[in-house]
């Protein structure tokens, strides 16, 4: 009895493991149908879109290949312009720190500090950006604001997220031989479920809040109701 539930253990785990490993092949295939240039960002937010649905445990049974191929079309042009912005934050970030070589004294410090925080900020927004994008539906320029802030408010999250990519960095490093089957699909399944625990405490938090506002709204009247009753 044991043994079998060991071995169904194993199993599950094994059956997750090859999950993972067919999302990763699914995002090279779809890297290379958009000419990789064109094709990595709407093949990650295809690949964000599935794990998600898988996360949620893909009710409905569709084929993940179906799923991943219409996010990929749905995606294309917004995902290559959410990645042409992020790449030139980064490029611009890249090149104040090179600039500020120039500056000396006071100054050097105030900028060196001042990018050293958007430096920060702008790691947030890469460790959040596709599962909110692909998880919330908003005006496409709050995605940017929404990532950062969900990164400020939820730093628990946010430090596990670091922990975990650095756990998998050193993992690649001892284990090469790993990355072409995990080299992308492990890092956004470690985002992706971070990312869904946070999107579940917002929810309950607001699911709580509308309650307590209902509560609060009742005691109101009924503390409103009691002196009326007692002036009669």
């Amino acid at each position: 009895m044991e043994s079998n539930r060991m071995m169904g253990k194993i199993f599950h785990f094994a059956e997750k493991v090859m999950r993972i490993a067919q999302f990763q092949l699914l995002w090279v295939v779809f890297s290379l149908c958009g000419g990789v240039v064109l094709g990595i960002m709407p093949a990650t937010a295809g690949l964000y879109t599935v794990l998600r649905k898988w996360m949620q445990g893909n009710d409905e049974q569709q084929s993940y290949v179906k799923v991943y191929w219409a996010a990929f079309r749905k995606e294309f042009w917004k995902a290559n312009v959410l990645g042409l912005i992020l790449t030139i934050i980064g490029f611009l970030i890249y090149l104040n720190f090179s600039l500020i070589r120039l500056s000396q004294g006071v100054s050097y410090w105030l900028l060196l500090i001042f990018l050293f925080m958007l430096s920060i900020l702008f790691f947030i927004l890469l460790l959040y950006i596709f599962p909110v994008y692909v998880h919330l539906e908003t005006k496409f320029r709050r995605y940017f604001s929404l990532s950062i802030l969900i990164g400020i408010a939820f730093p628990f999250h946010t430090l596990l997220m670091v922990i975990g990519y650095y756990v998998i960095y050193l993992l690649f490093i001892n284990i090469p031989g790993l990355i072409p089957f995990f080299g992308i699909s492990l890092f956004s399944t470690l985002s992706m479920w971070v990312s869904m625990k946070v999107f579940n405490s917002m929810e309950q938090t607001k699911e709580s809040d509308s309650m307590n506002k209902q509560l609060s709204l009742k005691g109101l009247f009924q503390r409103n109701l009691k002196p009326v009753t007692n002036n009669k």
